[in-house]
């Protein structure tokens, strides 16, 4: 295991303190699954790639914005059975360690959630899989178990400050006793109002600068002794 630290203080009248963590809030993608993207997978489940890709790169060059961009996307899946998504989703692979990490917060009082840009089928079957309490991603629509082409966009690219403060309002825990533990540029936005910020199996050098910690290992427990550690140890008088 690799670990390199990057740790925050609080400060209040002088003193430099750490409060302990009473939320821990994972990605999925890359994060509690092995893949990176589940947009990408449906594309090429559905055979799609290349427009999916032409999709991509218009919203990159900033030509669309991201519900035009998921707009696109979920068109391309119009009328496509929900089964080969489900078929999918149940063959996900997860993060070794994804399900022994969440029960070892939960041991311990603490309240776990995912926050992602994918979507319901993919983020909903995880959380039940691992035991997780609360899901906020986008909602992949669907009728009579065929695809609609439409999606509800409730977490955008980059954009998850905001909605990381939905999940705090829901468990009434301020952002200060929160952790995120993500892997991609899209977290960088929100590791920066939480408590504590881990960058897990990093996709990209900034990412891991934006974290408090940088953990490489091949199991998610690695991170629970940085959580369960965090506040425990460190109120002390500011230098």
């Amino acid at each position: 295991m690799s670990v390199r630290p990057r740790p925050k203080n609080w400060v209040l009248h002088g003193l430099l303190i750490v409060l302990p963590i009473r939320l821990v809030v994972f990605d999925v993608d890359g994060t509690l699954t092995k893949h990176k993207s589940v947009w990408w997978r449906l594309h090429e489940a559905f055979g799609t790639t290349k427009e999916g890709g032409i999709y991509f790169d218009q919203y990159f060059a900033g030509e669309i914005s991201y519900q035009e961009w998921a707009d696109l996307d979920a068109g391309l899946w119009k009328h496509k059975p929900v089964e080969v998504v489900m078929d999918l989703v149940r063959n996900t692979e997860l993060v070794p360690g994804a399900k022994e990490a969440v029960e070892a917060l939960h041991k311990k009082g603490i309240h776990t959630a995912i926050l992602s840009g994918g979507l319901d089928l993919m983020a909903d079957h995880i959380a039940s899989r691992v035991g997780i309490d609360y899901v906020l991603t986008n909602k992949l629509e669907q009728n009579s178990g065929m695809l609609t082409g439409r999606v509800e966009v409730l977490v955008g690219w980059g954009e998850k400050v905001k909605e990381i403060k939905m999940i705090n309002d829901h468990f009434k825990i301020p952002l200060s006793q929160t952790a995120f533990v993500g892997d991609g540029k899209n977290d960088i936005s929100v590791f920066s109002v939480v408590g504590l910020s881990i960058a897990y199996n990093p996709e990209h050098d900034e990412v891991a600068e934006a974290a408090d910690f940088t953990v490489r290992d091949n199991d998610l427990r690695a991170v629970v002794p940085l959580i369960l550690g965090h506040g425990h140890e460190n109120i002390k008088t500011k230098t």
